[in-house]
């Protein structure tokens, strides 16, 4: 059995110091899974998520050199050093996870975890597709929302549709933040919509 190395103290601060611009939210999983992944791969540790280093056992029998002797159990060292690796795994995927996001938290493994992910947010059921295009269809700004909050919240329903290949015509956006924009922006909305 081959041994499983420990990350070293220079390889979990690489990890950690790999600051993302971004964390994950309800509209952006496509996004999020597309730059986390590559990250896990080129460090080596996509393997604890795919199942591909799996969790080793935590004991391991010694058969006794005399046979009138009973084998010996003692803890596996790889299932210590698995654990390990697996915790910071977790910790760098939990590091990018938005407050929003942390409700779909679940599982005491990085892959557990990946795969809760995965199920809240995978761009693959019908219903997402229906609370994506309510939430834009019935978009309002908020009377304390900044219109750049707004329109950014605007875009990330939008961009959630395109990830899941429901794609919304940039003229339809546009009338559609535009009905609801405050009424400072009456004159805005004339001229974009005498276009």
């Amino acid at each position: 059995m081959a041994m499983l190395a420990s990350f070293t103290t220079a390889e979990k601060i690489n990890h950690n110091s790999h600051k993302f611009g971004f964390t994950l939210s309800s509209t952006n999983y496509g996004y999020w899974k597309t730059m986390i992944q590559p990250f896990l791969i080129t460090n080596k540790l996509f393997g604890y998520i795919d199942g591909s280093i799996p969790t080793p056992d935590p004991t391991i029998t010694i058969p006794s050199a005399n046979k009138d002797s009973p084998s010996l159990i003692q803890t596996n060292p790889n299932y210590d050093t698995w654990v390990s690796n697996d915790a910071h795994i977790r910790m760098l995927l939990l590091s990018t996870i938005s407050e929003g996001a942390f409700q779909h938290v679940q599982g005491t493994t990085s892959r557990e975890l990946w795969l809760a992910l995965e199920r809240a947010f995978a761009p693959n059921t019908t219903s997402r597709e229906y609370t994506l295009k309510q939430k834009l269809l019935i978009i309002q700004m908020q009377p304390d929302e900044t219109t750049t909050a707004y329109l950014t919240r605007a875009q990330e329903y939008a961009d959630a549709l395109a990830n899941i290949g429901e794609p919304v015509k940039e003229k339809d956006l546009v009338i559609m933040v535009l009905t609801s924009l405050h009424e400072e922006y009456n004159n805005l909305k004339s001229t974009i919509l005498a276009r």
